[in-house]
């Protein structure tokens, strides 16, 4: 089975990113930081060129952060932990929708079981 990944080219440095891996991606004015487990990657370009890499575990909370669903642990007080303790705070409005999904993703899981 081929792992999905995201390439990475740019002056400094040329890799793949395993999808997997990904913790959140953010956009940051012309620049798109993604965020794994080891390390954090910056690119220039928008957010969108990257959601043709991802899958269903991909949710995009608002225009400028797309956030893995996997790695998430716990969503509280506008606040979203993941499970390498990385935090990332978001708007109210924002929280909501994504506290939404990852209740419905949680569900899910457990009637699979």
């Amino acid at each position: 089975m081929d792992e999905k990944y995201i390439p990475i080219i740019t002056k400094k440095v040329t890799c793949k990113i395993y999808i997997e891996d990904v913790m959140l991606i953010e956009q940051e004015l012309r620049k798109t930081i993604i965020y794994t487990e080891i390390d954090d990657f910056q690119i220039y370009g928008k957010i969108d060129e990257f959601l043709k890499f991802l899958d269903g575990r991909f949710f995009k909370c608002h225009q400028s952060c797309i956030i893995n669903m996997d790695k998430v642990v716990k969503m509280k007080e506008q606040t979203i932990f993941f499970k390498n303790g990385y935090k990332v705070m978001m708007g109210r409005e924002k929280f909501k929708f994504a506290r939404q999904k990852f209740a419905s993703l949680l569900i899910n899981e457990t009637k699979n079981l």
